[in-house]
């Protein structure tokens, strides 16, 4: 896949250019009230391959041949009305902001969609946008999207990534919640083939998803799930948290207006409850995403139990937070009261691929099926 215009060129990425583009995730930020970047080294496609699908990534560099823009598609089998499909997700967009071309780039990405489609069958992706980032929301969503032949992002799912920060001791959950142990590893598959299934895109844990991420993830394991499990020995719900930092971080550049309030407040009471305080700028937050979260029918009493019993644990062990993806309006929201958490404001988006299978089909959701910890 190559396409060459008179400023720029784009082309799929091989190996040799992963210092190149760690460079340019370190550099490429959104300021905002908390201004932070990822980092992807050493390797930045280590990421890529805990999908455990197709993973395509682009590189456009510039008429001096420096890479100064970048995306990836990932392709994967998926659920829609009950069948299975092929699914994709669009990450890692970063674009210099010096460079020239941000709309004219937006015009390209169907060609790149359809010539990704005729590689893996993939008819429709996901991906996320930051509230905050207006310049991204309007170049894709803008009102001459359209009229340039870009790609149309649907509104799938609003939700907030919700960080519950480790403060004072809390009560352990009231309910049965425990941690898993590989007599559980068929059981938990099941339980998030079945709600898998249920979900818009959702991921299918019908094979082996399950036993490939436990292999494979980094510090990650079957100890690392918390289930819970009703009067009658039957799995209700299960999160696992994951700190990823071996092929992610988050490094905070800057704390701006509201941010810097709530930094000096919370780190004041930092010795006396004998809590981490936030990092500095130019330090990273140390959290564990909450991954593989299902709830049989969102129950937030269900959802809260295992959240006790994660920050129990994971209070001691130096971590800033955990943080979850929560639908807007979902029910799930009930379990986060008398936590004190912090809220980052984002919208999942539908894209079919133009000229398509789903090009006019709704997308709005509660339920989708998104994993965040590899976004």
């Amino acid at each position: 896949m190559e396409i060459k215009t008179r400023h720029w060129d784009l082309s799929v990425a091989t190996e040799a250019d992963n210092d190149e583009i760690c460079r340019l995730f370190r550099d490429v930020h959104v300021s905002g009230e908390l201004d932070v970047n990822q980092e992807r080294e050493p390797d930045f496609f280590a990421l890529s391959r805990l999908h455990h699908g197709t993973a395509h990534t682009f590189v456009i560099r510039d008429d001096k041949g420096v890479v100064s823009g970048l995306g990836t598609a990932i392709s994967r089998p998926a659920w829609l009305d009950g069948e299975r499909i092929t699914a994709g997700y669009l990450c890692d967009l970063r674009i210099r902001p010096r460079f020239r071309g941000g709309v004219t780039l937006a015009k390209h990405m169907t060609p790149v969609l359809q010539w990704v489609r005729e590689q893996t069958g993939v008819e429709v992706f996901n991906t996320v946008v930051f509230d905050e980032n207006e310049i991204a929301r309007k170049v894709l969503r803008g009102p001459s999207a359209k009229k340039r032949g870009q790609p149309i992002y649907n509104v799938m799912t609003p939700f907030r990534m919700t960080s519950v920060q480790f403060t004072r001791r809390r009560r352990g959950p009231r309910g049965r919640v425990e941690k898993a142990t590989t007599d559980d590893v068929t059981e938990l598959a099941d339980f998030l083939a079945e709600k898998g299934k249920n979900r818009v895109l959702g991921e299918d844990f019908t094979g082996d998803l399950l036993q490939r991420r436990l292999r494979d993830w980094p510090n990650f394991g079957i100890d690392r799930f918390y289930v819970a499990r009703n009067a009658h020995d039957r799995i209700i719900g299960c999160l696992a948290p994951w700190d990823t930092r071996a092929v992610k971080r988050t490094r905070v550049l800057g704390y701006n207006g509201k941010m810097l309030w709530i930094k000096r407040a919370f780190n004041a009471g930092s010795p006396l409850l004998r809590y981490p305080p936030l990092p500095e700028a130019g330090n990273c937050f140390d959290f564990a995403f909450l991954t593989h979260l299902e709830v049989e029918d969102d129950d937030p009493v269900v959802f809260k139990d295992l959240l006790r019993a994660a920050y129990t644990d994971l209070r001691p062990t130096g971590l800033h937070f955990m943080s979850a993806l929560v639908p807007r309006g979902s029910r799930l929201e009930g379990a986060f009261g008398g936590f004190m958490v912090q809220h980052t404001a984002m919208n999942l988006y539908a894209v079919p691929v133009p000229g398509g299978a789903f090009e006019d089909r709704e997308w709005g959701t509660r339920h989708p099926g998104f994993e965040i910890s590899l976004s």
